[in-house]
């Protein structure tokens, strides 16, 4: 059943085990925070405010203002772009299929194979000064940890379009290209696409293409990291999200930063943000175990909207610029 509030969004999972992914093709219903949360954790700037300051935290409200400006949700929960979207040049539109690409990838990863972690490889290799081979440019985007403690390497794409043959041959080498991280084998190494396919109606809702073929690339790296630095990356920016507001509060057991003008609250429950304040004053070892302890702990399996499976909550204030009539009036009204 649609609540009123969720997004529907159809996703095709192509050679995905069937005890994993149980039908090949589905619908994810999420609420509109599930994007804003999923636009947070995989982005790629870095969080080490010693030496970028608040960089991360300006590149996630960029990102975050992308949602209410150009997306829309339509009858049915359909996940549709505004008519300004469809009407940016060719680059703007770009870089917002990109953008839409890891968000998606991040909310497949947690609804359909429940990823805890997710962060994006570029902003992990940059804060603990991680080389790769100058001479491979391919790589995958995305990288975490499941709830049963195995890892997955995901590689994001988006499209304004269809995904041809030509894209999904791309992410199945780039997914590839990482085979072990730590020295443990993923479970997991896919590709994930969102992209816009025409309906016969004439419309356009957004559709997510998961791919997990079997091989690995053969120049494949092991992505050689700790779990608990792992975890220290993966809270950064929430710390900066909490330090960079004026705003700052005690909401039940969260600690709750408000952004009001982006309409936007972003929190973490405080025996979470206790633990990694400590690691951020030295404490680092045992992190990685007393967090996963804690949210083991605290974390029920359901959930209300906004709050996710790593002890955050990313709360919205988008209701209306979001069923905002401006999608085109011309589509098909589908029913559910």
């Amino acid at each position: 059943m649609v609540k009123q509030q969720d997004f529907s969004v159809w996703y095709k999972a192509k050679n995905f085990p069937p005890k994993v992914v149980g039908r090949e093709t589905d619908r994810m219903n999420f609420p509109i925070d599930d994007l804003a949360h999923a636009l947070f954790v995989t982005g790629r700037a870095p969080a080490d405010r010693a030496t970028h300051g608040t960089t991360s935290l300006y590149e996630w409200l960029h990102r975050v203002a992308l949602v209410p400006a150009y997306l829309r949700m339509a009858p049915g929960g359909r996940l549709m772009r505004s008519d300004l979207a469809r009407e940016l040049d060719r680059s703007e539109k770009v870089a917002l299929s990109y953008t839409l690409g890891q968000a998606m990838t991040g909310i497949f990863s947690e609804r359909v194979l429940s990823v805890r972690f997710l962060m994006h490889v570029d902003r992990y290799a940059n804060r603990y000064g991680l080389a790769f081979d100058p001479s491979s440019k391919k790589r995958a985007d995305l990288f975490g940890q499941k709830l049963d403690g195995g890892w997955v390497v995901a590689e994001a794409k988006g499209r304004s379009g269809i995904v041809d043959w030509k894209l999904e041959q791309t992410m199945i080498a780039q997914k590839g290209t990482i085979k072990s991280i730590g020295g443990v084998v993923p479970d997991f190494a896919f590709g994930c696409a969102a992209h816009f396919p025409k309906l016969n109606d004439g419309s356009e809702p957004l559709a997510v293409l998961a791919i997990d073929p079997p091989d690995f690339e053969p120049d494949a790296i092991d992505l050689g990291i700790t779990l608990d630095k792992f975890i220290q990356a993966y809270y950064e920016p929430f710390l900066a999200a909490l330090e960079g507001s004026g705003y700052r509060n005690s909401s039940g057991d969260f600690t709750v930063a408000r952004y009001d003008a982006m309409g936007l609250r972003v929190g973490v429950l405080r025996s979470v943000l206790e633990r990694v304040e400590r690691a951020r004053n030295g404490s680092v070892s045992g992190l990685h175990d007393d967090v996963t302890a804690l949210l083991n702990e605290q974390v029920p399996e359901e959930r209300p909207a906004g709050q996710f499976l790593d002890g955050t909550m990313v709360k919205s204030n988008w209701k209306a610029p979001m069923s905002q009539d401006d999608w085109s009036e011309s589509y098909y009204v589908e029913k559910f």
